[in-house]
């Protein structure tokens, strides 16, 4: 899996142009200008570049550090760290899945993401949610694990890594925090607030979420049949079954990313509207966990049966 996995990010080197769509490119020019200037820009290449730079700066200074310290271009620093975030990501899914469900749970978790085109779109583009989502997972394993301190650290940076991954986490620990009464979802939360707060006063100068230029303009996207499809067939099949075992499980954790996930990526139900698209990513990660333990009860259950 991990081969494989490795073997279709390497396309993000295929030229100094990044081979994927999207807003990869901007982001690369950011980090070029960190790596030659030696400081964070103060406006951002997006919106005209007239507009201060919204960003959260944890990717960009990954890359920029990178990009400087082994003398190679910014373009190539970023495919390189798509490839080792992609990795990271691929062995994340694993233990979450591992920690969850049991060895088998573990394996199909990883075997299912490197299989899924939803998550494959966003590890492999040159962009933040190549760094905030192995955070994520690596954040909800530490705190399934009860470590107090991983969970604050990593949550902090995955704020610091990409807004709407942010999002994601922040609702998650939040509901956690409150079903399962947890310190440590709360402390993570209360962190990870504080941290994106601190950044956004810094770096705007103000406390004002809703006028950040990516919400004033309600950026989103229309779920539909194709974004349920993407998540993978096999995912979607064994999903079902995996779901019933968490619930007999109790497994609060995954209830509540599954939950949490799913009303943001409806959000607009709510009147908010704001991409959707992008939080429907994190529903569809808890599904593939899903179906890794569905997967897992199954083979568990034909190893069980006698046959003639």
């Amino acid at each position: 899996m991990l081969l494989f996995g490795l073997w279709y990010r390497t396309k993000a080197l295929a030229s100094f142009v990044h081979p994927t769509y999207g807003n990869t490119m901007y982001h690369t020019g950011m980090i070029r200008l960190i790596a030659e200037t030696g400081f964070m820009p103060i406006y951002d290449l997006s919106y005209g570049g007239f507009t201060k730079s919204f960003y959260v700066p944890a990717y960009r200074l990954f890359v920029g550090a990178l990009s400087v310290f082994s003398n190679m271009d910014a373009a190539t620093a970023a495919g390189l760290a798509v490839i080792f975030f992609g990795m990271v990501a691929i062995i994340a899914a694993y233990l979450l899945g591992k920690e969850l469900g049991g060895e088998w749970a573990g394996v199909f978790t990883a075997l299912l993401f490197v299989i899924s085109s939803e998550l494959t779109i966003y590890t492999l583009r040159s962009f933040p949610e190549v760094l905030g989502i192995p955070l994520f997972l690596l954040t909800l394993y530490f705190l399934q694990k009860g470590y107090l301190r991983l969970t604050v650290l990593t949550a902090v940076l995955t704020t610091l890594s990409h807004q709407t991954t942010a999002v994601a986490l922040g609702a998650v620990l939040l509901l956690h925090a409150i079903v399962n009464r947890n310190k440590t979802s709360a402390l993570a939360l209360i962190a990870s607030v504080l941290a994106y707060f601190s950044w956004q006063l810094y770096a705007l100068g103000s406390l004002d979420v809703m006028s950040m230029q990516q919400i004033a303009h309600k950026e989103s996207g229309v779920i539909g049949y194709d974004n349920i499809e993407r998540i993978g067939a096999f995912a979607l099949m064994f999903a079902p079954i995996g779901l019933i075992r968490v619930i007999k499980d109790r497994k609060i954790l995954l209830l509540s990313f599954a939950f949490a996930t799913l009303l943001l990526a409806k959000n607009e139900l709510f009147g908010i509207g704001i991409f959707t698209d992008r939080l429907y990513t994190f529903f569809a990660l808890s599904v593939l966990v899903f179906g890794g333990i569905g997967m897992a009860e199954i083979k568990k259950a034909l190893k069980g049966a006698k046959w003639k």
